[in-house]
């Protein structure tokens, strides 16, 4: 255990972002304070919550000397707005952005900063995450996701990489972050590569580690620390609904095309992936003007990646239906769970 000394210099800077999360947020501060590395200041954000949220972290505050609080006046809009204005305050060596509708081990912290500490080049730790629904039920391992799209075992041990060689072979297919509450970050680097992208919808935190990991190398832990909430409406499921998220993958695997040498095939195959998602997206996004001119152009940029794509969508179109038909009939959800124990691996039940 790291004893605190010094609170005018903390190590970390935990930062908790909160909007209208006041449900979770016993469970999430309290997996902070108890943290058995104790050299830390907490910083509680709100971003002009509706429901009684200020009030339990005032109460908080109240009791804890480690604890600030910074209240918007103004609805930011941005979670990543929220990133770069609790880094601002920081006075920490490295930064923890614990969201706050998730919660994590007490000894997260003591296992993340020896990484940090002895790896002066590592930029971001993380640790694997657990998923759990709204009742803190656990949901899967994130590892069953990092199998499903790598069918690899890679993450079932430690390791530390070059953050090219990341960004390179992994963060081209996938945000392998999945869950900012579960990663410690240097904030000399965190400043250096400009911070999050405030107006970005849903893929910020995707680009914000491949700016990271340019500058910094990556380090893994195993187990299992930290619980990344998944709500049956949350900001990802709307967020998928709408063509800026297709743009937002797309600068992604642009940027990093333009900093890192990356294999032909493999940049090729990310983007027929990302061609795949888009399509399967387009029944769910509102349909208006926007929605043609907009999918229009995503559909001439991707015909290039793959030329088949107009086969795709008419595949995607039945399947849509048919979906339609299953959820009606109330099979979908069994027949996913069927097909996943039939074809391990192949197909994902979440």
């Amino acid at each position: 255990m790291r004893i605190l000394k010094n609170m005018a210099v903390p190590k970390v800077s935990v930062i908790i972002p909160n909007y209208n999360h006041a449900r979770f947020l016993p469970m999430r501060i309290d997996s902070v304070l108890n943290q058995t590395f104790t050299d830390f200041e907490l910083i509680l954000l709100d971003d002009c919550s509706t429901d009684n949220s200020r009030e339990i972290l005032a109460d908080y505050a109240k009791k804890d000397s480690r604890i600030k609080l910074a209240f918007n006046e103004v609805n930011s809009g941005s979670t990543f707005a929220q990133w770069n204005k609790g880094v601002a305050l920081a006075k920490g060596e490295y930064i923890w952005l614990a969201e706050s509708d998730d919660y994590c081990e007490l000894n997260l912290l003591e296992t993340l900063v020896p990484l940090l500490d002895n790896n002066k080049n590592v930029g971001i730790a993380f640790a694997q995450s657990t998923i759990v629904d709204e009742n803190n039920k656990t949901i899967n391992s994130y590892n069953e996701n990092y199998k499903y799209i790598y069918k690899s075992d890679r993450w079932e041990h430690d390791f530390i990489n070059s953050g090219h060689d990341e960004c390179a072979n992994y963060l081209i297919y996938s945000n392998t972050i999945p869950n900012a509450s579960g990663a410690l970050m240097r904030k000399s680097t965190f400043l250096a590569c400009g911070g999050a992208e405030t107006g970005w919808r849903l893929n910020g935190d995707w680009f914000f580690y491949v700016k990271m990991l340019l500058r910094s190398d990556l380090a893994y832990v195993a187990k299992h620390l930290n619980y990344f909430r998944f709500h049956t409406q949350t900001q990802r499921h709307k967020a998928n609904e709408n063509h800026v998220v297709y743009d937002e993958i797309i600068h992604t695997l642009q940027f990093i095309e333009e900093n890192v040498s990356v294999d032909p095939e493999k940049i090729s195959g990310a983007y027929i992936e990302v061609a795949n998602w888009w399509g399967s997206s387009l029944a769910r996004q509102d349909k208006s003007w926007s929605f043609f001119k907009e999918n229009w152009r995503l559909y001439k940029f991707f015909r290039v990646k793959k030329p088949w794509l107009f086969v795709k969508l008419l595949f995607n179109i039945i399947h849509n239906y048919l979906v339609i038909i299953l959820d009606f009939l109330h099979l979908r959800k069994p027949l996913k769970k069927y097909r996943a124990k039939l074809f391990p691996g192949k197909y994902f039940e979440y």
